[in-house]
């Protein structure tokens, strides 16, 4: 089979790594291993590329990091390659939207860059990774070439405050998601709670989840270091207790709720620390809020690290967290299944899909969504174990990991894939 993954909006290929770009390479190793074809669509190329080694035939649209003049000439340069298929998707756009956008002028210009990409590639199948708009073109121009097309949605459709939905009212949004998603012959969720999104607009025969799987690989990258030599390696005290969180700067993380119930036990007299490995956003508001809450000294931020030096993070904690906590969360997430592939014990609000693995009191402790006093009175639950059982119950939460690692995920999207080429015969 010759795949297509494309429609990421993110700013370059890996690395550093973000969740989607992370799973599309992981999954490409995957298909390679098994044998098939698989092409990738990225911003651009940055220095020390690949080092997953996916090793898939890549397409970039940039040479470079795009600045707007790049973006400029990418537009120009594309409209005058095909005016025609320029004005024919970027008028398909409009007719879902009602709103005309800069960024709609730009992505219809990725559309012609799209086509292109399909032309040379030939694939038999697309997967558009998330929603978006850039997804849009790509399958509108999949669909001129009649190769299907699935679409792997997150939170794009059902959270209302994210993407269009925070510019539409309900009857503009199932007019633009009813366009939309009625070009993909299959929808996907990383889990059956977030297929709620797709399903309000399309029927249950054209919606299925996959769980995103963790890359168990990141257990065995060779670090043969004991906790403390590791903590040393990575600047982290040795004499706190120390539980981590991964994801955006953003406040949907739950970074946050972290930083202030450290702060309740901080102030309480517990040698606690939170460790927050960070990507996109500004880690300045959660610098200021462990100021305000008393605990600069226990707050230890990272930007985007390499795996080996995430690993090692990883690797010198005493407990992970997954305190995602608005709409947008989407449950079981690659980073939470990291943590435990690496053998700790966890801590998580009680979205539902994390249930899938986390098992309460054996692997991992819940605690109800945005009770703050709750997380702070787990968390102390958690540093009073012993060390021996919190051992265990990593070792458990490991073995739980690998029920769900990448294999599970590329394979689960591969029989699907294949059933979408089944049903055009």
């Amino acid at each position: 089979m010759r795949i297509l993954i494309t429609g990421t909006t993110g700013e370059s290929m890996p690395p550093p790594y973000g969740g989607v770009p992370k799973l599309s390479l992981l999954c490409a190793g995957v298909w390679r291993s098994q044998g098939h074809q698989v092409g990738l669509t990225f911003t651009y190329r940055p220095t020390n590329a690949d080092d997953l080694g996916a090793k898939a035939e890549y397409f970039f649209e940039y040479s470079s990091r795009p600045t707007k003049i790049k973006k400029a000439i990418f537009l120009l340069r594309y409209f005058l390659l095909n005016p025609s298929l320029y004005r024919k998707l970027l008028s398909s756009y409009r007719k879902i939207h009602p709103r005309s956008s800069r960024e709609a002028l730009l992505y219809a210009a990725y559309g012609v860059f799209i086509d292109g990409v399909l032309s040379r590639f030939k694939p038999d199948i697309v997967l558009c990774e998330a929603a978006l708009i850039k997804t849009f073109m790509v399958a509108h121009v999949a669909k001129r070439r009649d190769v299907p097309v699935v679409i792997d949605s997150y939170a794009e459709i059902h959270d209302l405050s994210m993407g269009v939905n925070k510019n539409l009212n309900e009857g503009e949004r199932q007019k633009y998601w009813s366009g939309f998603l009625k070009l993909a012959d299959l929808v996907i969720a990383p889990g059956p709670y977030c297929c709620r999104g797709p399903l309000t607009y399309l029927p249950k025969e054209k919606v299925e989840f996959v769980y995103d799987g963790s890359d168990y690989s990141v257990a065995k990258l060779g670090i043969t270091e004991d906790k403390m030599t590791l903590r040393g390696m990575m600047k982290l005290p040795k004499d706190l207790f120390l539980i981590g969180n991964i994801g955006a700067f953003e406040t949907r993380k739950g970074h946050d709720h972290l930083i202030k119930a450290v702060g309740k036990l901080v102030k309480a007299g517990h040698p606690i620390g939170a460790v927050i490995c960070g990507g996109s956003g500004d880690p300045a508001k959660w610098k200021a809020l462990a100021k305000e809450e008393g605990v600069e000294n226990n707050l230890f931020l990272t930007g985007r690290l390499s795996e080996l030096d995430l690993g090692r993070v990883i690797k010198s904690l005493d407990a992970f967290s997954d305190l995602e906590n608005t709409p947008r969360a989407c449950g079981l997430t690659m980073a939470i299944l990291e943590g435990m592939a690496m053998g700790l014990p966890v801590i998580v609000y009680d979205n539902r899909e994390l249930f899938e693995v986390v098992k309460e009191g054996e692997n991992g402790l819940s605690v109800p969504i945005n009770d703050i006093d709750k997380l702070a009175e787990t968390i102390l639950t958690m540093y009073r174990l012993s060390p021996d059982v919190r051992e265990a119950m990593g070792v458990r939460a490991a073995k739980e990991a690998r029920r769900i690692d990448i294999n599970f995920t590329a394979s689960g999207k591969i029989k699907l894939f294949e059933q979408v080429l089944h049903s055009r015969k």
